[in-house]
């Protein structure tokens, strides 16, 4: 019997939990090929308070390849605001988990409701994929998203202000819909940006 993995999400969890070291978290996700970069985004939101969500096991026998053509559609639907495809890409009741956020979205109609918020406060928004490690039917994607800042976001009214920011992705499938997906980015960072300087 096959051994399954524990997802990045979940040793982030593991970490905000107190089971698990930063230093342990920072060792596997370099053993699993993340970039410094990388590295540094998912142990900066690890270090954030969040709720836990379901928990999805990445599963060593699935087609990576299928998982790697699948994210390459969704980042495509992502960079087009195709909200329709977008939409069907998630399973039913998928959890998105992002570092602006201490609660997970949970279900198709908040997962939308959250990306339409994203749509309208960017123009010119590009996400560039630098570096993508497929395992199972986990895919781990690091990026560097770029914008302008023309509408409001959380806690960040519209700045007009250009930005910049490198993150981490983590998206879990099974039967080819996203049923977890991780965002981890510095969100100091971003509000540093879009605030200039106080």
């Amino acid at each position: 019997m096959q051994e399954e993995q524990q997802t990045i999400p979940e040793m982030v969890d593991d970490v905000r939990a107190g089971k698990m070291s930063r230093r342990s978290l920072i060792k596997a996700l370099t053993v699993m090929g993340i970039s410094t970069a990388g590295v540094g985004a998912i142990a900066a939101a690890a270090a954030s308070p969040s709720v836990s969500s379901a928990i999805h096991e990445t599963h060593a026998h699935e087609n990576t390849a299928r998982h790697i053509q699948l994210h390459d559609q969704h980042i495509s639907h992502q960079g087009s605001n195709n909200a329709g495809a977008l939409n069907n890409d998630y399973a039913e009741n998928a959890v998105v988990e992002d570092s602006m956020h201490r609660e997970p979205f949970v279900g198709r109609a908040a997962i939308m409701a959250r990306k339409n918020v994203i749509f309208a406060a960017t123009s010119d928004a590009k996400i560039t994929i630098t570096n993508r490690i497929a395992l199972g039917n986990q895919v781990t994607a690091e990026w560097v998203a770029t914008g302008v800042h023309t509408g409001d976001l959380p806690g960040l009214p519209a700045s007009g202000r250009f930005f910049s920011l490198r993150g981490v992705t983590v998206v879990i499938r099974e039967n080819e819909k996203i049923v977890r997906e991780s965002l981890y980015y510095d969100v100091a960072d971003l509000h540093k940006q879009l605030r200039g300087p106080q």
